[in-house]
């Protein structure tokens, strides 16, 4: 194949990995870690690619030649390599173990792909260079399909948080490309499916770009920019609304340093996260401001919601003031955020008058 053969009949490929590149040196919402995670993929994208492109070559020759096999093992290898890296793109806190663990299944495979052609437990080449399959032939599709799934449960967690529309894009843009690849290798092994995880990987890193725009740096909560489009896309399924505000932040700033104010950020937004609910969109809104939405969720389940997070702030040192209001038939969000705010600001000042009199001072 010449320059221009493969120029030619790879150019979509190539042009969008180029653009995918070019985007991650310009993109300001990505961290350098997941631009380099995403490097990765591309090259491995480019192995693949030139791996399959000279296995198709190696089929024209008239006698087995030992390259074949190990391009074949290679391409057998790579496909599950491709989907443990876009993993990672969105794992920023993966402790070596829990990364060893997802490996096992890959690093048992390997040496069995490439000593395949001798025991022929996978798969072999005749000396007439036809392929046979082995007793294990469909190992490699079994290994693949076992990390799609992997693939899948890890972006549902990372996304848990997330709104339905978001995790419903973040479905499609996943599972078409593998499912396109999982029906190639199914029907056909001469088929190359770096095309699908090129597109995949781009529409992804593009959702991802979206999404992380979307988010508070510090906190991981969904920033004030999201707050007020929920409001204008979302406000008709919105049935309950809580404010939270933060006590204290600017004595811990003052005293202790913002590295102490940031740390009591990330703790009170972890437990909100974690106690707020399946059917709540948490916002930090502000500085020490936060905001939780609630759809269809009755007051009932709200208010245990709210006990909850109070439960929970008080294993640590800090403290929160709280008010909440349901979007009542013919109310406004709007009107309903502003009963919330009130509430929260009258807690604020009951917690304050509390706190001054246990310290024997006015009132």
């Amino acid at each position: 194949m010449t320059i221009y053969d493969f120029m030619s009949d790879n150019y979509v490929m190539i042009y969008e990995l180029g653009g995918l590149v070019i985007l991650l040196f310009v993109s300001a919402h990505i961290s350098t870690s997941m631009k380099h995670k995403t490097l990765i993929a591309i090259g491995l994208l480019f192995i693949e690619l030139i791996c399959f492109i000279t296995e198709r070559w190696t089929q024209t020759f008239p006698e087995y030649t030992v390259l074949r096999p190990l391009l074949t093992a290679t391409l057998y290898s790579i496909y599950p390599m491709i989907i443990i890296v876009m993993m990672m793109i969105t794992t920023t806190e993966m402790s070596k173990k829990h990364f060893w663990i997802i490996m096992i299944p890959e690093i048992v495979c390997i040496p069995v792909f490439y000593t395949s052609q001798w025991t022929h437990f996978v798969f072999y080449y005749h000396q007439s260079n036809n392929y046979a399959g082995g007793p294990a032939s469909y190992l490699p599709y079994i290994l693949f399909a076992l990390y799609v799934i992997v693939f899948l449960i890890h972006n549902f967690i990372y996304l848990k948080h997330a709104s339905r529309i978001s995790r419903a894009i973040a479905a499609y843009i996943t599972i078409g490309p593998l499912v396109g690849a999982m029906i190639f290798m199914i029907l056909s092994f001469d088929k190359d499916y770096s095309a699908f995880f090129t597109s995949g990987i781009l529409l992804y890193f593009t959702y991802l770009y979206i999404h992380m725009a979307k988010i508070d740096a510090l906190t991981g909560l969904l920033n004030r920019q999201s707050y007020y489009q929920d409001i204008e896309d979302n406000a008709k399924y919105i049935t309950g609304v809580v404010s939270i505000d933060m006590n204290d932040l600017k004595y811990l700033n003052d005293t202790f340093g913002h590295e102490a104010g940031d740390k009591a950020l990330k703790t009170i937004s972890k437990i909100m996260k974690e106690n707020s609910g399946r059917n709540a969109t948490v916002y930090r809104v502000g500085g020490d401001e936060f905001m939780i939405f609630y759809t269809g969720t009755n007051e009932d389940r709200i208010s245990k919601y709210i006990e909850a997070i109070r439960s929970e702030m008080g294993k640590t040192e800090y403290v929160c003031a709280f008010g909440y209001a349901m979007v009542q038939s013919g109310q406004s969000i709007e009107d309903a955020i502003r009963v919330s705010d009130q509430l929260m600001y009258s807690n604020k000042a009951e917690i304050k008058k509390i706190k001054n009199l246990n310290a024997g001072l006015r009132p």
